[in-house]
């Protein structure tokens, strides 16, 4: 748990000194997709799925099982709508590098997450549930209406969490 904490501030410290990387891939808006980008999403490998969600004190992340029905529903946007504990509204998502990469594009409501423990388990929530289900994903990124600017100082915007950074 150090280790996490560790690298998420040092994400922090980063994402604060304005370090920023540049891209079209990462400035991914509707109408400005790449040809390495695919829209829709992987099927889950079965009908219950392994889910996370913060425990009572908002310290650690917990598993949860949930039923999905890849008949009925995308799996990305599925998993939002079950670990995402706040009012944040996933504006669309886009898969990239041959299902490697998750951009997760967020509303105005982003604003509504509180403090460092807040924003980092709004990310460690989605991004292990993510990484749980989808087994090639090595990397998900948030961004605000389409840009990769830094918003907020306490939520990485534009730069992608790894998988490594959560031991998964």
């Amino acid at each position: 748990m150090k280790k996490l904490l560790l690298v998420m501030l040092l994400a922090l410290v980063l994402a604060a000194c304005g370090t920023k990387e540049t891209s079209d891939d990462i400035n991914n808006v509707p109408g400005n997709n790449s040809d390495n980008v695919t829209q829709g999403s992987p099927e889950a490998k079965g009908e219950k799925i392994t889910l996370y969600k913060s425990d009572d004190n908002a310290e650690n992340t917990v598993p949860f099982d949930e039923n999905f029905d890849s008949g009925e529903e995308e799996l990305v946007p599925f998993i939002f709508s079950k670990v995402n504990e706040h009012d944040v509204e996933l504006l669309d998502y886009t898969m990239e590098n041959e299902d490697k990469s998750l951009m997760l594009n967020l509303g105005d409501d982003i604003y509504t997450i509180q403090g460092s423990a807040g924003a980092n388990m709004f990310v460690e929530t989605l991004a292990r549930s993510y990484f749980e289900n989808l087994p090639e994903l090595q990397e998900v990124t948030f961004l605000y209406k389409g840009s990769d600017e830094p918003i907020l100082d306490h939520m990485n915007i534009g730069l992608p969490y790894k998988r490594e950074d959560f031991e998964m």
